[in-house]
């Protein structure tokens, strides 16, 4: 498998995704919606483990995520993993967007990749699903990503099938506070 999807997924998935810089928030947000956003910001460090389909082989993933506050219904997002010996990079905004009542978020990448993702809100935790992320170079793999803020903590989980051998790559990641 080419590095250069997994990073896509990667990224996709780190994130959920970031908002566009020509992205216009409402500035009604309800309060305990944004308290919840604005409670990740600070700096995260993750470590997990990727299986590659294409070697079989497992691979350390390392990461850092900044998130900064940047608004007063978001917050921005800078970071980078290493993985099977490539750095990815990523910048985003993640905001709660009160026209449309839930948190949304849209990145960008040293890769290029396209998808938006929808964060959905359980008690205290945001939960943020990628399906189908779209390489614009290839679209011989199906990238399902998901970004998980739980407890005080965030996982990462990217799984990517590789349509003409069915081989899959997977990788969990969870991250703490630092």
């Amino acid at each position: 498998m080419k590095l250069k999807h997994i990073a896509n997924a990667f990224k996709a998935l780190i994130l959920g995704a970031v908002l566009a810089s020509g992205f216009s928030t409402p500035s009604f947000a309800g309060k305990a919606d944004i308290e919840l956003l604005k409670s990740y910001v600070g700096n995260w460090r993750g470590r997990g483990e990727a299986k590659l389909a294409s070697t079989g082989a497992d691979e350390t993933v390392l990461c850092k995520m900044d998130f900064t506050d940047t608004g007063p219904d978001r917050i921005g997002l800078t970071g980078r993993c290493s993985l099977a010996g490539s750095t990815f990079s990523m910048r985003g905004t993640v905001a709660y967007v009160e026209k449309n009542r839930r948190y949304e978020a849209v990145m960008s990448s040293n890769t290029s990749f396209s998808g938006v993702a929808v964060g959905r809100r359980s008690g205290k935790n945001l939960n943020f699903s990628l399906l189908n992320v779209k390489s614009e170079s290839d679209d011989a793999f199906d990238i399902g990503v998901g970004l998980q803020l739980r407890n005080g903590q965030i996982y990462v989980k990217f799984d990517i099938v590789h349509k003409e051998s069915g081989g899959k790559s997977t990788a969990n990641i969870p991250f703490s506070k630092s």
